[in-house]
């Protein structure tokens, strides 16, 4: 009876071990959550980036925080500006298919990976589009200091004058 109990205590001790088996302690390894609080924040982003009402989350980035979309760095106001624009010429903006995780870095660095489908109808041709995407939010003290989105532009752009044929 005795030894029983003991292996029960071990077993349950063994088995509450939340450490995985290949865990990583470089620098650049870490934990990944699919339900941290950051990720309920970006799709608040999202959301309010489909209802045109990206001003409603400015509070979630740093004031000088960098934003990256396909290599052109912007500030914060440009990219919503840059998003808010789109609404003129697409209707039923959103992003579907998310997929939203957290990474923790051994090195103290956290970042939100985001993967999306953007979808979106030609308010000219009634034409739907859609593309994939990918983008990386960096926090620092619960602010995004830094986003790097990265998608192919070239259907959605040629709506805009800019853009030739």
């Amino acid at each position: 009876m005795k030894k029983t109990l003991i292996i029960m205590l071990v077993l349950t001790f063994t088995a509450c071990n939340n450490v995985p088996v290949n865990f990583d302690n470089s620098e650049w390894g870490g934990v990944i959550s699919p339900t941290d609080e950051r990720n309920q924040k970006l799709n608040q982003f999202v959301d309010a980036y489909a209802n045109n009402d990206l001003q409603s989350v400015k509070d979630m980035f740093a004031e000088d925080a960098v934003i990256n979309v396909n290599d052109d760095q912007m500030t914060v106001e440009q990219m919503f500006d840059g998003f808010s624009a789109g609404h003129n010429f697409y209707d039923g903006i959103n992003n579907i298919d998310r997929r939203v995780n957290t990474m923790f870095y051994n090195n103290g660095t956290i970042y939100t990976n985001y993967w999306y489908t953007w979808v979106g109808t030609n308010k000219k041709t009634g034409e739907k589009l859609t593309a994939k995407g990918h983008a990386y939010f960096q926090w620092k003290d619960g602010k995004i200091i830094e986003i790097y989105n990265a998608f192919d532009p070239t259907e959605y752009a040629k709506v805009f004058d800019w853009v030739e044929e």
